[in-house]
């Protein structure tokens, strides 16, 4: 699993397309916002934070809902990292920012690869599960 984690409009998704495009790789469906069905094709995943928002699930079963869409796939994740700047009021704003805070740590702690994109400048900082 290859992790692109960023700010919102950052250049993830621009960065993930180029990097599909110049290895050729054409087999990747890409689900923005939904978890894709369960199965073994290559996936890109956006917008977790959206699906998260959208379902009414506990954060554990979330989590594993997440983990299970990606098991025994090739998975690229798109993560919009929503922690940081000011806490929100609104108690559910701050369990979707602790939920997503959560996920994304099981997430990188399991990658192949982890890289940050800010400002549309990769950084590569964790590759094959040693921190950089």
């Amino acid at each position: 699993m290859r992790v692109y984690i960023g700010g919102a409009h950052n250049g993830k998704r621009a960065y993930v397309k180029a990097y599909l495009k110049a290895e050729g790789r054409t087999e990747f469906q890409w689900f923005e916002g939904v978890l894709p069905p369960l199965g073994n094709e290559p996936v890109v995943i956006a917008g977790l934070e959206n699906w998260l928002a959208g379902v009414s699930l506990t954060e554990e079963k979330a989590i594993q809902q997440v983990m299970k869409t990606i098991e025994n796939r090739e998975a690229i994740l798109i993560l919009t990292d929503i922690g940081r700047g000011i806490v929100p009021i609104e108690a559910e704003k701050r369990r979707l920012r602790d939920t997503c805070g959560l996920l994304y740590q099981r997430l990188c702690a399991e990658a192949d690869e982890v890289t940050r994109i800010w400002y549309g400048i990769p950084k590569n900082i964790q590759k094959r599960g040693e921190r950089q």
